[in-house]
């Protein structure tokens, strides 16, 4: 946006130095001295040239000494064309005079959401704003506080209180010792040894609801489970073997198989 705007001086006129044709995109100011006395600096304008007469027109240019480059014309509605574009041109000494038309109508612009605001300045308060209302436009201080302690999607982040959980979470399957198994990892890990014929199955439930056994009825074999004060099968035993499970949450941590 800061190359849009132009820089705002008070109740300055001038002259063309050199005539501007049609077409022109650059030429000279007899003078850039303000009535203080004090030379204007090398920025972005805009003037009125003809004032009042037939071949008035607003242009906008890069002001560098007493030149003037990059002129562009500035239609009645904003319309910029790179150019004079006046037919009959401007002649030298053509009076000139300093306006904020453009500057009022990129503020209008962007006020209405028709021109965006300049990132490479963001806009600020003077200072922390006193936010109430749910429409107030937050600064980054209050925006970092809020989030402040909140888990990222994408970060790294340590939970130290109690989480607690309406639903089962979906995690994937585990990768290192030190991460949650899935349900599924869990009774592949329970069962494995354990041989194929799962197909026809009488199950015996404690009441509770967790499962005491299942007896194979392909391969003739019982397995009994047993659980830890947690209701984590903590063992499960064939008539032969025993395989005992260590877990920590529900996490298997070690299985041993006597």
């Amino acid at each position: 946006m800061a190359s849009k705007l132009t820089k705002v001086v008070a109740n300055f006129e001038t002259s063309l130095a050199t005539k501007l044709g049609n077409g022109a995109v650059s030429g000279a100011l007899t003078s850039v001295i303000d009535k203080n006395g004090v030379a204007l600096p090398d920025a972005k304008y805009c003037m009125i040239v003809d004032r009042g007469t037939g071949d008035e027109e607003h242009l906008l240019f890069d002001l560098t000494g007493n030149a003037i480059a990059n002129i562009i014309s500035i239609s009645r509605q904003g319309a910029q064309t790179p150019g004079v574009q006046n037919l009959n041109g401007h002649r030298a000494g053509a009076k000139c005079y300093l306006t904020d038309f453009v500057n009022l109508k990129i503020i209008v612009d962007m006020l209405n959401g028709d021109e965006p605001f300049n990132g490479s300045k963001p806009l600020k308060y003077d200072s922390a704003p006193a936010l109430s209302d749910p429409r107030h436009i937050p600064d980054k201080e209050y925006t970092d506080s809020a989030l402040a302690g909140k888990a990222e999607l994408d970060g790294n982040n340590v939970f130290t209180g109690e989480n607690s959980f309406t639903q089962s979470p979906s995690i994937p399957n585990a990768a290192t010792s030190n991460q949650p198994v899935t349900l599924s990892q869990l009774m592949v890990a329970a069962l494995v040894g354990i041989p194929a014929g799962f197909e026809n199955v009488d199950i015996v439930r404690n009441q509770d609801g967790c499962v005491r056994s299942i007896h194979d009825n392909v391969n003739g074999k019982t397995y009994v489970m047993e659980y830890d004060p947690n209701g984590y099968v903590q063992a499960i035993y064939d008539g032969s073997t025993k395989t005992k499970i260590t877990s920590v949450d529900g996490r298997l941590i070690s299985k041993v198989t006597n």
